[in-house]
C-alpha cells in the first residue's frame, strides 16, 4: 500500500506541469515585453561561431539595433541585412537573394525596439499561432509556457517561453510544407548574460540547419546607419 502511494505521488509530481494553472496569452506577452524593457538594450554586437549544416564552426559577427535593423557578416563572405522585418543576403559572388520570412524572427526579440505586448500578440497572429491553446512543457532542464500547441504537438506554429524568466526558448513556424524551429538556448551564460542566448539554432522538420554559439557581446560601440544599408537587389 505504501509503495503504491509513493508511486502515485511520484506520478503526480511528474505530471505537475500539465496540471498547473496556465495564464492567458495576454499576460504572458506582457511579461515577455517587460523582460525585454528591463534589459534596456539599444544595440548589440555579438561574436558568433556558426556551423551551417553540421560543418566545422567558423567565426561570424552579428550587429543588432533596436530600430529593427540587423547586419550579419557570415564566414563564407556573404552579408545579411535585415530591415523592416525582411532580410536579404548578398552572397560571396555578389548576387543578392531574399531570405525566407522567418529569417528575421531569429533576431526580432533583440532588434525590435517596439517589443510591446501588443506587438508580440500581432506577431503571433501573423504567424498563425493559436493563442487560445497553451500549456506547460519541459525544454531541456527548464519548464516552459507553450503558446499555440499541446505538449505533444510539434507540427503547429508555437512559441515557448521560460516559465520563470519569460525569455523566449523556441519559436516554431510554417515555411511552405515544413516546420522551422528557431531555438534560443543558454540564457544567463557567463559570456552573454540575458542580453543574448549562449546559442542560436535553426531546425527544419526536426533536422539541424544551423548552430551558432555566442562567444562575446558588446553594447558600447558606434553603429552608424551605413552599416545596415540593404544590398541592391
Amino acid at each position: 500500500m505504501r509503495r503504491a502511494l509513493i508511486a502515485g505521488l511520484l506520478s503526480l509530481c511528474a505530471a505537475a506541469p500539465a496540471l498547473a494553472y496556465i495564464p492567458h496569452v495576454d499576460w504572458l506577452m506582457e511579461r515577455l515585453a517587460e523582460k525585454r524593457a528591463v534589459l534596456k538594450l539599444h544595440q548589440l554586437k555579438v561574436e558568433l561561431r556558426c556551423s551551417p549544416d553540421g560543418s566545422a564552426p567558423k567565426p561570424e559577427v552579428l550587429y543588432l539595433k533596436t530600430t529593427g535593423v540587423v547586419r550579419r557578416e557570415r564566414a563564407d563572405g556573404s552579408l545579411e541585412i535585415c530591415r523592416a522585418g525582411k532580410c536579404r543576403l548578398r552572397q560571396a559572388d555578389g548576387k543578392v537573394v531574399e531570405r525566407p520570412e522567418w529569417a528575421y524572427l531569429q533576431y526580432l526579440y533583440f532588434a525590435d525596439g517596439s517589443g510591446t505586448a501588443q506587438r508580440f500578440e500581432r506577431l503571433l497572429a501573423a504567424l498563425k499561432v493559436d493563442t487560445k491553446v497553451s500549456t506547460l512543457s519541459r525544454f531541456n532542464a527548464r519548464i516552459a509556457w507553450v503558446v499555440g500547441a499541446k505538449e505533444w504537438e510539434r507540427d503547429r506554429p508555437q512559441l515557448w517561453l521560460d516559465k520563470d524568466s519569460y525569455l523566449p526558448l523556441r519559436l516554431m513556424v510554417r515555411d511552405g510544407g515544413s516546420i522551422v524551429d528557431l531555438v534560443w538556448r543558454g540564457w544567463g551564460s557567463r559570456a552573454t548574460g540575458d542580453w543574448f542566448p549562449a546559442s542560436l539554432e535553426v531546425h527544419r522538420d526536426g533536422k539541424p540547419v544551423e548552430l551558432c554559439e555566442a562567444a562575446s557581446v558588446e553594447s558600447r560601440l558606434e553603429m552608424p546607419d551605413e552599416l545596415f544599408q540593404l544590398p541592391a537587389k
